[in-house]
């Protein structure tokens, strides 16, 4: 069974290919799919977004073993203590614009699922906090928080107040709730690339590549273990 490296966009997983020598799976597939044989490793590219993200993670879990799953990439800084580069090792994952509360649900909380905060794997956290302790990086375990709209300016401090979240993205909580459904381990490792503030917008591009090459490093040391 095979370990799955899955992100939102070619950016955030071109440095471990290079590291990990991944080369295109042969066949046709609706997303990129890049293996390693040697090492049991797979990766994809899912596309921005939550229905982007499920439907990828679907699509390779309903045709593939896949024993664990690596969520890679970057994402906003909730907590006022991270900078950027810094590195959030996913504790759980809970979509922030989920919102059937005129139901009764608390604001985040999947129907007939009946959970809002998705954990991750405990062996996958302690491992990543372990290798991440070697690295001259500081990680924290932290609440990853997603919804279809990039966060920036007072909707950053909002959310954090709301959901006690770490850090904001677009994708991970997809990505829980499908391992969940599929019970596959999963956790995500993701590297601020801006503070989700009013400089975010500028913040992104300007570290994105930064905040790629930390977390690729981490991730590197992980798939050897």
């Amino acid at each position: 069974m095979s370990t799955l490296l899955i992100c939102a966009m070619e950016e955030e997983i071109e440095i471990l290919r290079g590291k990990l020598g991944l080369t295109p799976c042969p066949g046709k597939s609706p997303w990129p799919l890049w293996q390693n044989a040697d090492l049991d490793l797979l990766a994809t590219v899912c596309g921005v977004g939550k229905v982007n993200a499920a439907a990828c993670l679907s699509y390779v879990l309903s045709g593939r073993d896949i024993a664990r799953i690596i969520g890679v990439g970057v994402a906003g800084g909730l907590k006022k203590s991270l900078a950027i580069g810094d590195i959030v090792i996913s504790q759980d994952a809970v979509q922030h614009d989920f919102d059937v509360q005129i139901f009764g649900y608390d604001k985040g909380t999947i129907p007939r699922i009946g959970i809002r905060e998705f954990p991750a794997h405990p062996h996958l956290i302690a491992l990543a906090l372990g290798h991440a302790a070697e690295m001259d990086v500081n990680a924290v375990p932290g609440r990853v928080l997603s919804g279809d709209r990039f966060v920036a300016g007072s909707e950053g401090r909002a959310l954090r107040e709301e959901f006690q979240g770490t850090c904001v993205d677009m994708e991970t909580a997809a990505w829980a709730q499908v391992a969940y459904l599929y019970s596959v381990p999963w956790v995500a490792i993701r590297s601020i690339s801006d503070k989700a503030d009013e400089a975010a917008t500028m913040d992104f591009p300007e570290f994105l590549q930064l905040a790629v090459t930390r977390m690729s490093d981490l991730v590197e040391r992980m798939v050897g273990s």
